[in-house]
């Protein structure tokens, strides 16, 4: 009989509905059971995936739909359709979200990067637990290297991944530490990729999306260490499994995306050319809207074309800031990626600032509408911080658009990002402030507040892997 080899997770959660994945060891189909007490002594068959095959790796999701909003539910994901035992309670849970435009206070947290050290790794992930349960955080967002693939003294198979099982074992190895697990078991998760679900730093090198590369300084080092040639290239086909991966793990449960990258009728990635689908999702809490941005799989870079994002997903993220500018007081951009804090030496140009015209078009975008209460929140650099910056506005009005980031879970800290900070200075910037720089692993919350007028107060606080709080900064 299969077991349940990853999972649960609880991913696209809503007012009235959520997305209850796992991944099984064999064919087998997921069964959600839901309820309102702690046993599960009145639960409910609530949803049922559909078989889960050697195609998605035995993954798969467990739908639940007409949720009540603003409730808190207990669940287990199993593969019988046998209800759960009480005295195996209490079981995990989750709470729904309030209706959408309603002025409602909340936390949840967020991070990047976690390159366990040992299969003891991730003791960052148990205070994060703890925290979850005396702040009541509601959620968080994992954005980006969630594995590295690349990292083969670190990944659990002894290599770079180079084939979709070699990418899916290094999954099973990551998302296997128990403290992530027991995280994510209780707390709503929204994922986006970075590189190292591919390989470092990597990128495509033609329009079409046909051509992929690693830096140059990557493929001397493996060299060096006498690392093979299929570990040294990133043919197509290594991209599409790494893509695959993804989906199986981190987009399955995913809300609904702006516009939908092309799967065929195994659900496995095409990446045919000219393809405009992205990863990018947007969703809500109460009075606050997210647009989750896909920041690496659309982007291209060479001498006569760069993109960062790719036009369809620009035109779905300038859709979206137009539609929410005066129905939500409170927007996150979320970006694998810093927008605001730009290097003087940044050999890479991996950011944002490798892209200097689109940085530019989005604050071009947000200044020429004057769209208030924009928050983006960013991982990636291995060191958190704050910076804010006043837009310049038509009409002579400002606007303070806040950069929060926090990274990483576990890796190598960045001694070196306080000192390389180098202030934007192009219109429409007007003035930039940083609040902070943490340069040890870490993870952030932000607290959403609305004082009596309904006017937004937003928090960020850094916290520590021993739970202490390093730096704060917000309205």
């Amino acid at each position: 009989m299969p077991d349940l080899l990853l999972g649960p997770i609880i991913g696209g959660l809503s007012p009235t509905g959520a997305n209850l994945w796992g991944r099984a060891t064999g064919e087998a189909i997921l069964h959600a059971w839901l309820g309102e007490l702690p046993d599960l002594s009145d639960a409910q068959l609530a949803g049922i995936s559909m078989p889960l095959t050697p195609d998605t790796g035995y993954a798969g999701v467990a739908p639940l739909h007409n949720l009540t909003p603003n409730t808190h539910y207990h669940y287990t994901l199993n593969l019988q359709d046998t209800p759960p035992d009480p005295g195996q309670g209490p079981y995990p849970e989750f709470t729904t979200f309030p209706v959408e435009q309603q002025l409602t206070g909340f936390s949840f947290a967020f991070g990047s990067c976690f390159r366990p050290l040992s299969e003891h790794g991730g003791t960052i992930f148990r205070d994060l637990e703890a925290r979850r349960q005396e702040n009541d955080l509601r959620f968080i967002l994992l954005l980006g290297d969630q594995i590295y693939a690349d990292a083969y003294e670190y990944n659990g198979i002894g290599k770079i991944a180079c084939s979709l099982p070699e990418y899916r074992d290094v999954y099973t190895y990551t998302w296997s530490r128990p403290p992530f697990r027991e995280l994510l078991v209780n707390l709503p998760a929204f994922m986006i990729l970075d590189d190292h679900e591919v390989d470092d730093d990597w990128g495509w090198v033609n329009n079409k999306r046909q051509t992929a590369r690693v830096p140059i300084w990557d493929r001397i080092i493996r060299r060096f260490q006498g690392r093979p040639q299929n570990e040294r290239r990133l043919p197509l086909h290594r991209v599409q499994d790494a893509l695959q991966a993804y989906w199986e793990h981190q987009a399955m449960h995913a809300p609904a995306f702006k516009l939908p990258p092309l799967l065929d009728w195994r659900d496995q990635y095409t990446l045919l050319p000219d393809d405009p689908g992205s990863l990018a999702y947007s969703f809500t809490f109460g009075a606050a809207a997210f647009f989750v941005m896909d920041a690496r799989s659309m982007r291209v870079l060479n001498r006569r074309h760069k993109t960062i994002l790719g036009a369809g997903q620009w035109q779905a993220l300038e859709n979206w800031l137009l539609s929410v500018k005066n129905q939500y007081p409170v927007k996150f951009l979320v970006s694998s990626s810093s927008l605001l804090y730009r290097f003087w030496i940044d050999v890479a140009r991996d950011r944002w600032s490798g892209f200097p015209q689109e940085r530019r078009r989005l604050l071009n975008f947000l200044s020429t509408h004057d769209i208030q209460g924009v928050y983006i929140l960013a991982g990636d650099l291995h060191a958190a911080h704050a910076v804010r910056v006043d837009l310049r506005t038509a009409a002579e009005n400002t606007i303070s658009l806040w950069e929060f980031c926090s990274s990483p879970f576990e890796q190598e800290p960045n001694k070196f990002s306080q000192h390389t900070y180098w202030p934007l200075c192009s219109h429409p910037v007007k003035t930039q402030d940083r609040s902070f720089v943490v340069d040890q692993n870490n993870y952030g919350i932000v607290r959403v507040n609305y004082s009596p007028t309904g006017r937004p107060i937003v928090k960020f606080e850094v916290y520590g892997e021993n739970g202490q709080l390093l730096a704060t900064a917000g309205d």
